[in-house]
C-alpha cells in the first residue's frame, strides 16, 4: 500500500471510529427530556421530597387583572432552592379570577394596547426580579374572537423575553381539529404560537371532567389524536405533554354533577381500601376505574390513572419525539407517581 493510500485509511478508519462513537454515546442533559411540575400553593412538601425527579417548574400562583397588573404570592425560598439544584423556574400567569377562568380579563389585556404593554412589562419584570428563567402564559376560556390577538399577544411577550435572555411558554388547550369557532379552543392558533414560543405545554388532561359524563381524564386515543395534530402545527420538540396526578370521583346518584369531585393520586389507594372497590381497566382509554356506594348510599364511579398507564402515556414523550412532560401537580402524588414518569421516559 502506497503511503497516499495509507494516509487515505488512515482517514476512513478514524471517520469510522468517530461514527461509531457518536452512535454509542448517551444523550447529554441538554438533550433529555423535560419534566416539569407544576407548582401549587400546596407543593412545597412534594417539591422538597420529589424534586430529583424534574428539571423544571411552572410556579401556578400568580393572574393578572383586567389593568394588567399581576396579583399572586412569589414561593421565595423555592424558587431560590430550585436554581440552586438546577431545576429551571417558570412563573406562571394566567386569567384565573374569583369566579374561575375569566373571559374579559383575557380579553382586556389581549386586545388593549397600554393594557398589554402594562402586563408584558409586569411579566418582564416579575422574572427579571424573582430569578425565573422564563414566563409560562395559561390563558384559558379565551374568546374565540381574541384568536388574532391572543397570538399577537405570544409573539409580543416572546420577543421581550428573548431579548432578556429568557423562554417563553404558553399552556393551550388540547384539540384535534382546528376549529376558531369553538368556545373553549379557538382562540388558540396552535402554528402561530407554535412560531413564536420556546414550548408549548399541551394540556392533555381533563377528556373528562367533573362537569360532565363519567371518563377517563386521559385516554390513550385522545392522547395519541391530540400530540398527532399538535405535531402537523408544531415543531415536536417544541410539544410538552400533560399528565395528570388526579382522577375524578362521579356521583351518579346527583343528576346535576353539583357533587362531583377531583381526587388527588395519593389518595386513591385509601378510598379504594375504605370502600372495598374492585378497580378494572379499561381497555380503550387504558385507564382504571371502580364503582362504590358511600355511607349515604350514593353511587359512585372513579377514573383515574395508575403505575401501569402513567409510564405507558408518559411514554408517548419519546413515541413522538416530544420536547417532554408536565405534571399537574405537584402535591397530589406520591413517590409511585414520579417512578411511574422516570419509567416512562426509558
Amino acid at each position: 500500500m502506497s503511503i497516499r493510500n495509507m494516509h487515505r485509511f488512515m482517514i476512513l478508519i478514524s471517520a469510522l471510529i468517530t461514527c461509531v462513537l457518536a452512535i454509542n454515546v448517551p444523550k447529554t442533559s441538554a438533550e433529555s427530556p423535560i419534566i416539569l411540575g407544576y407548582y401549587t400553593s400546596d407543593s412545597h412538601n412534594s417539591l422538597a421530597a420529589f424534586h430529583s425527579y424534574m428539571n423544571q417548574i411552572s410556579t401556578d400562583t400568580f393572574n393578572t387583572d383586567v389593568n394588567g397588573n399581576i396579583i399572586g404570592t412569589i414561593p421565595t425560598a423555592d424558587v431560590s432552592f430550585v436554581n440552586s439544584v438546577n431545576i429551571l423556574p417558570y412563573a406562571l400567569v394566567s386569567n384565573y379570577g374569583a369566579n374561575g377562568w375569566d373571559s374579559q380579563v383575557s380579553h382586556q389585556v389581549l386586545t388593549k394596547t397600554k393594557t398589554k404593554k402594562r402586563l408584558i412589562s409586569n411579566m418582564v419584570s416579575l422574572v427579571k426580579t424573582n430569578h425565573y428563567r422564563g414566563i409560562n402564559i395559561d390563558f384559558e376560556a379565551v374568546l374565540p374572537g381574541d384568536r388574532t390577538a391572543m397570538s399577537n399577544f405570544v409573539r409580543d411577550v416572546a420577543i421581550q423575553m428573548k431579548a432578556n435572555g429568557f423562554l417563553t411558554m404558553v399552556s393551550v388547550p388540547t384539540i384535534t381539529v382546528d376549529d376558531p369557532t369553538d368556545e373553549w379552543s379557538g382562540a388558540f392558533d396552535y402554528e402561530k404560537l407554535g412560531t413564536y414560543a420556546d414550548y408549548i405545554q399541551v394540556m392533555t388532561y381533563d377528556e373528562h371532567g367533573v362537569w360532565g359524563e363519567p371518563g377517563s381524564v386521559a385516554s390513550k386515543p385522545w392522547i395519541k389524536s391530540s400530540l398527532q395534530f399538535a405535531r402537523t402545527m408544531i415543531p415536536s420538540e417544541k410539544i410538552v405533554m400533560g399528565i395528570p396526578a388526579y382522577g375524578n370521583d362521579w356521583n351518579l346518584s346527583d343528576p346535576t354533577n353539583d357533587s362531583n369531585q377531583l381526587i388527588e393520586w395519593k389518595d386513591i389507594p385509601q378510598l379504594i381500601a375504605d370502600t372495598k372497590a374492585t378497580p378494572k381497566r379499561d381497555r380503550t382509554s387504558g385507564s382504571m376505574y371502580f364503582n362504590y356506594t358511600a355511607s349515604d348510599g350514593s353511587n359512585h364511579v372513579v377514573w383515574y390513572e395508575d403505575v401501569t398507564s402513567i409510564k405507558q402515556k408518559t411514554h408517548f414523550t419519546l413515541t413522538y419525539g416530544l420536547a417532554g412532560v408536565s405534571v399537574y401537580a405537584l402535591g397530589m402524588e406520591d413517590g409511585r407517581f414520579w417512578e411511574a414518569i422516570s419509567a416512562g421516559l426509558q
